[in-house]
């Protein structure tokens, strides 16, 4: 009897150890699952980029297949960018001209101002005009300082008081005084 109790605990021991060791296994075996699905989904979306680059691939073979084709629409390009390219360089060089009429139109102006006699005085007027404005200027910061410095307002506010406390203090001298 003993012998069957001791063989039914070893078995027992061996079961809850086996059952341990299931647990254990199905855990690993559910992450290894989680892991293949995360694979999958991996996979599945990577073959459907694929397949999209050789759609893709296959639309610029068939294009690029007909050479004939590609070489008329690169030489009708070029042809257009030359014309382009020479319509350009004319619009280039008028404008060039137009620019260099304009500048002398302009020097030609220049020296015509500067050597009529109104705009000579109008010019010197200017400069007495700003020397003035300036003279004027200076003018009012002195006459600011002046008379911030010659304000008696203040002064006079303070001996006011001064000589009303002075007052009260002879009046109450002599009220003290002449009590006695």
């Amino acid at each position: 009897m003993q012998e069957v109790l001791v063989s039914k605990e070893t078995e027992v021991v061996q079961s809850v150890s086996t059952t341990r060791g299931l647990t254990t296994e199905s855990r690993r075996l559910q992450q290894d699952l989680e892991k293949v699905q995360q694979l999958e989904g991996k996979i599945t979306e990577e073959l459907s980029t694929l397949k999209e680059q050789v759609s893709t691939m296959d639309s610029e073979l068939h294009t690029y297949g007909d050479l004939e084709t590609l070489r008329q629409t690169a030489e009708d390009k070029r042809k257009r960018l030359l014309e382009e390219r020479v319509s350009l360089t004319q619009h280039q060089d008028s404008f060039g001209q137009l620019l260099e009429e304009m500048n002398q139109k302009h020097e030609a102006l220049k020296i015509k101002l500067q050597e009529n006699e109104t705009h000579a005085q109008l010019t010197n007027l200017e400069r007495k005009w700003q020397h003035l404005e300036q003279n004027n200027f200076v003018m009012k910061e002195f006459i600011a300082s002046k008379t911030q410095e010659s304000d008696y307002a203040s002064v006079a506010k303070i001996v006011s008081q001064q000589v009303e406390e002075y007052n009260k203090s002879l009046i109450e001298s002599l009220q003290t005084n002449g009590l006695k």
